[in-house]
C-alpha cells in the first residue's frame, strides 16, 4: 500500500531518502541504459519531491530548470488563461517523463505542470540533462524517441478535441495513458477516478460518468470505485475514430 506525506498544496516537500536515488531511477529505462559514470551523475543530482493534489509542479513562464518524471501519482500538462479556463494538453501517469523540449532549449515553460493527485516527482536538473545529452548516446536516443512520440500524441489530442464527440474524447484520453513508450508502467487497472478523468479532459464529472457508462456498456471498460479496468484496449483506441 502506497503512503504519501501530508503537506500543503503548492508547497513541494523533499522526500526523505531512505532508499538510494539510484534504486528509484533504476525503474526507468533511460537510466539503466546509461554508462556507470552517467548513472552516478544522474543519481547524485536528481531530487525526489512530493506534491499535494492540485499543486503546481512547474508554472508557465518560469525557467525550465528540471526534466520532470512521475515516480508515483498522476500529473497533467495544461494551459490556463486569465479567466481561469484551461486546456489540458496531456496526462502523465507513473513512469512517464515530460518537459524535455523546454529543457533542451532552456526556454521558459510553455505550460503548467499540475499534480492531479498526490505525487512523488523526480527532478533532473537542466545542467545534468544537458551533460547527458552531450555525452551519452543512449540518453540521446531516449530523448529523441520521447520528443517524437510526444509530438504524435499532441497532434492526436488536437485532432480529438476538434473532431470527436465527448464520449470518444474520454475514450481516447484513457487510451493515451497506455502509450507503451511514453508510459511503460501503466497497468490494465487504472487507479483513476471519474473526477480525475474530468481533469484530464476538461469535462465535468457528470459528463465523464455518462461517457464511462457508455464505454462500459460496450464492453470496453469495467468501472469500480476509484478505478477503471480496461477490458479492450484496441477497442478503446478505435472508439469514435472510424468517423474521422
Amino acid at each position: 500500500m502506497r503512503q504519501y506525506l501530508l503537506f500543503l498544496p503548492n508547497e513541494p516537500h523533499p522526500t526523505p531518502m531512505s532508499i538510494p536515488m539510484e534504486q528509484h531511477l533504476s525503474q526507468h529505462a533511460w537510466f539503466t541504459a546509461l554508462a556507470a559514470e552517467h548513472r552516478a551523475l544522474a543519481a547524485a543530482s536528481t531530487q525526489l519531491v512530493g506534491y499535494a493534489a492540485d499543486a503546481f509542479i512547474a508554472r508557465r513562464g518560469e525557467r525550465s530548470d528540471y526534466w520532470i518524471g512521475v515516480h508515483e501519482g498522476l500529473i497533467k500538462l495544461a494551459v490556463y488563461n486569465v479567466d481561469g479556463r484551461s486546456s489540458t494538453l496531456s496526462g502523465v501517469p507513473e513512469g512517464g517523463w515530460c518537459g524535455e523540449g523546454s529543457v533542451i532549449k532552456r526556454e521558459a515553460r510553455r505550460y503548467d505542470v499540475i499534480a492531479i493527485r498526490a505525487a512523488q516527482i523526480l527532478l533532473v536538473p537542466a545542467d545534468t540533462f544537458h551533460r547527458l545529452m552531450a555525452e551519452s548516446l543512449p540518453f540521446n536516443a531516449f530523448v529523441i524517441g520521447q520528443l517524437n512520440e510526444r509530438m504524435g500524441q499532441f497532434i492526436a489530442t488536437v485532432q480529438n478535441e476538434r473532431l470527436l464527440d465527448v464520449d470518444a474524447r474520454v475514450a481516447q484520453a484513457i487510451a493515451q495513458l497506455f502509450h507503451p513508450m511514453l508510459y511503460p508502467r501503466t497497468s490494465a487497472v487504472l487507479e483513476l477516478s471519474q473526477e480525475e478523468i474530468g481533469l484530464l479532459t476538461g469535462l465535468s464529472r457528470q459528463r465523464v460518468n455518462q461517457a464511462m457508462r457508455r464505454l462500459a456498456d460496450l464492453g470496453l471498460v469495467e468501472i469500480s470505485y476509484q478505478s477503471i479496468r480496461v477490458v479492450d484496449l484496441d477497442g478503446l483506441r478505435a472508439f469514435g475514430m472510424a468517423t474521422l
